[in-house]
């Protein structure tokens, strides 16, 4: 009898040890998961998620998301929710633009639709906004007609969403017309997000051009402080 319940118990002890390495795989499948996508968890840190508005120019142990595209700007080409064709082109401009990636069925894009449906002014360092949505054989015209915004424009193109790699809904991609280059690129939840995204891309570019300037004066032979920076005066005073 002592031997059946011994036996009984060892089965029971390798079924739990069992269970319980399952359950530690599991556990660190989903943390691996989470991290991935930027959500972290800690007493000290507390947690993060995928919508801290992370730029192209960060550290790459800051960026929470970031996109799967080749970083050079596409023209968008799709249709209008109404079935015209459109086209929007970055090329041979001088002003910025803010790309939004949207959806209608998207809860947090409810509320990006309604901003930009309410006329407000767009942020100092952008000149117009383009609203891009998936394109008719997964989003719906009908859906979207009673959402657009009246002065701005909106494009049905999944092409667009590949060639700007967009991980997630809403995303935001700022397009610098006159370097035809992408000044920032990241995920935000609220409109004022948008304005900090903005402005931190804005910082990057900025730092990055001293930074450029700064190397092109020491491949001169001109270092910091040099005298020929401060020029002296008519009079000979400096």
């Amino acid at each position: 009898m002592t031997t059946v319940v011994v036996a009984a118990l060892a089965v029971v002890v390798v079924l739990l040890s069992v269970l319980v390495v399952g359950l530690l795989r599991s556990h660190a499948e989903m943390l691996r998961a989470f991290n991935e996508l930027g959500v972290t968890f800690g007493h000290d840190q507390g947690a993060t998620t995928s919508i801290d508005a992370p730029t192209r120019s960060r550290p790459a142990s800051e960026r929470v998301i970031q996109s799967t595209g080749d970083g050079r700007v596409h023209d968008i080409s799709g249709t209008t929710p109404d079935g015209a064709s459109k086209v929007v082109s970055f090329h041979d401009r001088d002003d910025r633009t803010l790309v939004a990636f949207l959806t209608s069925g998207c809860h947090t894009c409810r509320g990006f639709w309604e901003a930009f449906r309410s006329g407000g002014a767009l942020p100092r360092n952008v000149d117009r906004l383009v609203i891009v949505t998936k394109s008719n054989d997964e989003e719906s015209p009908a859906a979207l007609l009673n959402l657009v915004p009246a002065n701005h424009v909106v494009v049905m193109s999944t092409q667009a969403w590949d060639d700007y790699g967009v991980p997630v809904s809403p995303y935001f991609v700022l397009v610098d017309g006159p370097t035809g280059s992408i000044d920032g690129e990241g995920a935000a939840s609220s409109w004022p997000q948008v304005g900090s995204l903005l402005a931190q891309a804005d910082a990057d570019a900025e730092l990055e051009n001293e930074r450029r300037i700064d190397a092109e004066l020491r491949a001169a032979g001109i270092e910091p402080n040099d005298p020929r920076l401060y020029p002296s005066d008519s009079d000979g005073t400096s």
